[in-house]
């Protein structure tokens, strides 16, 4: 699966560049954010697509007991390079469309820049029926993905709506998020100072953080 702002997996999302350690760290606090509520709970988190693992590192840097964390990954490298990552972590090598766990077992699900990967809309509503599916009561499904077409890489898709309807999910918060990648990766020296007041534009804003909670409530964000 794709890696998220500042992964490792592409060269030009390179944690050395200051532009994208912004983004990483502006997305890990909204992610985090975003399933407050589960995360401080007792129940199992699952991080569906979850590369090298950076966000079940940032869980349990966020105090999250490592035995709650789950991830699944179809890339093998990847699922290795996770469970190196976080060693306590359940990381299973598996496809999201084919989820192997039973239903309701977790307090959240994140989809991080996967669905997107997934090509067409019938492979990424399976996705999204398996992550509802495996989601307890008045759990939480995050899910981050590019709200844009990206031109320079057409194999990849936008999530839209009607993905989320045809798999009965509605969006209880959502909210534009990061700062439009090779804008921000040029600003250099100047980051600390220019990349807050500028991911602050919703215009200039590349990606959108969505959660859904089918059994339960949530109030809204503003978009």
């Amino acid at each position: 699966m794709a890696e998220a702002p500042g992964g490792s997996g592409t060269p030009s999302w390179a944690l050395t560049n200051p532009g994208n350690r912004a983004a990483r760290a502006e997305l890990t606090a909204a992610l985090l954010n975003a399933a407050a509520p589960e995360i401080g709970g007792n129940g199992a988190l699952l991080d569906c697509g979850c590369g090298s693992g950076w966000l079940l590192e940032a869980l349990a840097g966020a105090g999250v007991e490592p035995g709650r964390l789950h991830g699944v990954d179809s890339d093998p490298g990847r699922v290795e390079a996770a469970r190196r990552r976080v060693p306590a972590a359940k990381v299973t090598r598996a496809d999201a469309a084919s989820l192997p766990f039973p239903d309701g077992a977790f307090a959240a699900a994140f989809f991080v820049v996967s669905l997107s990967s997934m090509g067409p809309a019938t492979a990424v509503r399976q996705a999204l029926s398996e992550g509802r599916r495996v989601l307890a009561p008045g759990g939480a499904l995050v899910i981050y993905e590019p709200r844009l077409a990206n031109p320079f890489n057409r194999a990849t898709r936008r999530l839209r709506r009607a993905d989320l309807r045809a798999t009965g999910l509605r969006p209880a918060e959502s909210r534009t998020l990061t700062l439009f990648p090779p804008l921000g990766r040029r600003l250099g020296p100047l980051t600390d100072r220019l990349h807050p007041a500028l991911s602050r534009l919703p215009p200039l804003r590349s990606h959108r953080l969505v959660v859904c909670c089918p059994t339960g409530g949530r109030s809204s964000l503003a978009a």
